[in-house]
């Protein structure tokens, strides 16, 4: 073959090369994905052919406005329900459709694409839309519609019997819809038919709580409990008690764990469902949210140290409190000052709170096999006085004395807990001593000048003496009422609904079993997460009004 002819050869091929290449290049084979979908493709009937990303999103988006109100015929056995898409949380996701339609016809080889471009040409192509539903609300709306088929699986539980013993009631399996298949059934049944109808499909669901978890946690009987009293026409601070309360109501405690009494409790808001109650503030009565939350941690931390566990972290409230004995009680601010304990033991525990009859109490059950007699001593150590503190009022008159605040004596408690086990003592340990502050006694001192009268002087007659009459001293000097201590018969509360008045004798009880000698001796409380207390001491725990102590010897509480 000649050079010539081997040149008009590869001429010809390179021509009909380059028509080739600008037959794929104008039919779109070449096209990016940011361009526009190629002819034929379609997704629910709706031609997306021509469009670009933008125009095929508004089709789509009409696409989905119209789906909105389709009715779904939902089956099982001989019932039937219509459910709406509206109300499942039905979307098209537009995004992912609008990228299978631009991509459609341009992967794989020339030849590949050239044939999907010939098919799309003839028959075209439909392709499944991506359909997302709200699985909650789908769930909810199914459940409403087809209650008489679902049954929810019940917990296995407790059941305390009236010897403290400790039973198991089983748990029950519950029948439930297969929700991530109805979505796959939904998504197929909308994609091909005018009338969508899916059959339902059950399944077991077996409850959170089964009774072989219950049994592995070895809860035998009682270990420990406590009851303190309140006063329940306050009906604020009990509702608060009450919300507390409830928090550890039907508790399981890991062997080994830790708790934390503002962890589980959870902020003292509103929001959480406390009320306003007596508080102090800047030494005043406001009201507050959480008033009487105290009471739960003092009544808790009574049932810890009787059920013999550790305990991690506790603080005395400034002053003492009336529902228990002094140095027993534990207060509680939300992410300042908590009370915590741990289960030291090799089972898990249960705990259960009672509040009715303005008692509240709380039990610690759990393996029998730790069950021991717990004795709890506190005694006082130190008494301190308070000061005297003179503040001048220019209101009263001058030397006038008025006692604007009593004050009473502050103190120190130890404490020690003494176990045995039939009868023989196993341990006995110090647990958390106690600091109560003094109360001041402040004394106002009248400053204010009073006027004399003014009198017009005599004029004596000429020739005669005026007769003059020499002072008088006073020794004595102005003076006035001074109160000293508390007048008997006064009354004072201290939020917990129990108030003492004029206490004498040494053998007087305010609702804590603690003999009291002498007079004046009431325990109130305050601090800032929420308990009572007489304005006019601050402590590293909270304010409140404290009482002048007795002066006993070392004494024993009870232990429960």
């Amino acid at each position: 073959m000649s050079v010539k002819a081997t040149r008009i050869i590869i001429s010809l091929i390179l021509a009909a090369a380059f028509i080739v290449f600008m037959f794929f290049l104008t039919s779109g084979f070449f096209s990016t994905a940011s361009e526009k979908v190629l002819p034929g493709v379609e997704v629910m009937d709706v031609k997306l052919g021509g469009l670009n990303r933008a125009e095929g999103t508004d089709r789509l988006l009409e696409l989905e406005k119209n789906l909105r109100g389709t009715r779904v015929t939902l089956r099982f056995e001989d019932r039937s329900w219509q459910l709406l898409l509206n109300e499942t949380g039905f979307e098209l996701n537009e995004e992912a459709i609008m990228d299978a339609a631009l991509s459609a016809g341009r992967h794989g080889s020339l030849y590949q694409r050239w044939r999907e471009r010939r098919m799309f040409n003839k028959t075209g192509i439909s392709l499944l839309p991506a359909i997302e539903f709200d699985r909650d609300r789908l769930e909810r709306r199914v459940k409403e519609l087809c209650a008489d088929i679902i049954v929810e699986p019940r917990d296995a539980r407790f059941s305390i019997n009236r010897n403290e013993t400790v039973s198991i009631i089983p748990g029950e399996n519950g029948v439930d819809v297969d929700f991530e298949l109805l979505e796959k059934d939904l998504a197929a049944v909308l994609a091909g038919s005018l009338n969508p109808e899916v059959t339902l499909v059950t399944v077991t669901r077996a409850p959170s709580r089964t009774t072989a978890f219950l049994e592995s946690m070895n809860v035998k009987g009682l270990l420990g409990s406590y009851t303190t009293k309140f006063d329940p026409a306050k009906t604020s601070r009990t509702y608060n008690i009450s919300v507390a309360a409830q928090a550890f109501d039907e508790m399981l405690i890991l062997p080994g764990h830790k708790v934390s009494f503002n962890n589980v409790v959870g902020p003292r808001s509103s929001e959480a469902g406390y009320k306003n109650a007596p508080v102090i503030v800047n030494n005043e009565f406001v009201d507050g949210l959480g008033g009487g939350v105290c009471q739960v941690s003092t009544t808790l931390y009574n049932a810890i140290l009787l059920a013999n566990l550790d305990i991690v972290g506790r603080t005395c409230h400034s002053l003492p409190v009336s529902y228990v004995p002094i140095g027993r009680d534990a207060t509680v601010v939300y992410d300042t000052v908590d009370l915590t304990f741990r289960n030291n033991t090799d089972s898990s525990l249960y705990l259960k709170t009672y509040v009715t009859g303005g008692q509240l109490t709380i039990k610690i059950y759990g393996n029998t096999a730790y069950k021991r007699d717990v004795t709890i001593n506190t005694w006082i150590t130190e008494e301190i006085e308070p000061q005297i503190i003179y503040e001048t009022d220019p209101n009263l008159p001058l030397g006038e004395e008025v006692v604007k605040q009593e004050g009473s004596k502050g103190f120190k408690t130890a404490a020690e807990r003494i176990v045995k086990n039939n009868g023989v003592v196993e341990k006995k340990e110090s647990i958390p001593s106690s600091y109560y502050s003094p109360v001041n006694k402040v004394i106002a001192v009248g400053s204010m000048e009073q006027d004399l009268p003014q009198i017009a002087p005599s004029t004596p007659v000429p020739g005669t003496v005026s007769p003059v009459t020499p002072p008088t001293e006073n020794p004595g000097g102005p003076s006035g009422p001074e109160l000293d201590g508390q007048p008997a018969g006064a009354v004072t509360d201290d939020g917990s609904g129990f108030s003492t008045g004029g206490i004498t004798g040494s053998s007087a009880n305010i609702n804590t079993g603690l003999p009291l000698p002498g007079s004046n001796y009431y325990a109130p409380d305050g601090n800032e997460a929420g308990e009572r207390g007489r304005p006019g001491l601050e402590g590293t725990a909270g304010q409140g009004r404290g009482l002048p102590v007795p002066e006993i010897a070392p004494h024993t509480l009870p232990g429960a």
